[in-house]
């Protein structure tokens, strides 16, 4: 290498998909930019390893370097990984989430919960329970902040896009009872 340190793989604790680009790179934005695959995980503020790895992301943003605005020389807000999720009704849920993302040049390894790499074709839909491999970056540009390179995904528990049943929508199911057909002739 020449000279910089080789940046080390980190690991979320487990939070909820929401709009996964993993199967194929997620186009850009009104045409600008190049795609990219990318997954939000949303976390819930409650849960202790959420509390340790949001601090941990938190202290390490706060040891950056502050940036000044160079024409007017005030001070620039950082730019934070973790942002406020907001409802349909534009209210905070309470919750927070973290966009993972790379370059459509570098596909992200999908595991299921046992380590083995899931099928090619399979889609992670929202509500999946996942863990995100990452680097961290730091850069100086927009007041300077952190933002996370993806690398992987591994899924505790899949909810398959596109696939829908009526728990899917949040109806109490109940189980048939078991029946036996028998044919007396």
């Amino acid at each position: 290498m020449s000279g910089e340190e080789k940046k080390e793989r980190k690991v979320t604790p487990i939070g909820e998909a929401k709009w996964a680009h993993l199967d194929k790179p997620k186009a850009p934005f009104e045409g600008k930019g190049n795609p990219k695959y990318q997954i939000d995980v949303v976390f819930d503020p409650n849960d202790e390893a959420w509390k340790k790895w949001a601090g941990e992301v938190l202290a390490h943003l706060k040891s950056l370097p502050e940036q000044t605005n160079k024409k007017t020389g005030e001070k620039m807000l950082r730019q934070s990984p973790l942002k406020k999720e907001f409802g349909r009704d534009d209210m905070a849920t309470g919750r927070y989430y973290v966009t993972f993302k790379t370059s459509d040049k570098f596909k992200p390894k999908v595991f299921d919960k046992f380590g083995k790499e899931l099928p090619e074709g399979t889609l992670v839909g929202n509500g999946s329970k996942v863990r995100v491999s990452y680097l961290e970056n730091d850069f100086e540009a927009f007041g300077g902040g952190i933002n996370f390179y993806l690398n992987a995904v591994q899924v505790i528990e899949l909810v398959e896009y596109g696939i829908h049943s009526a728990s899917s929508f949040g109806f109490d199911v109940e189980e048939e009872p078991f029946q036996v057909d028998v044919d007396p002739f």
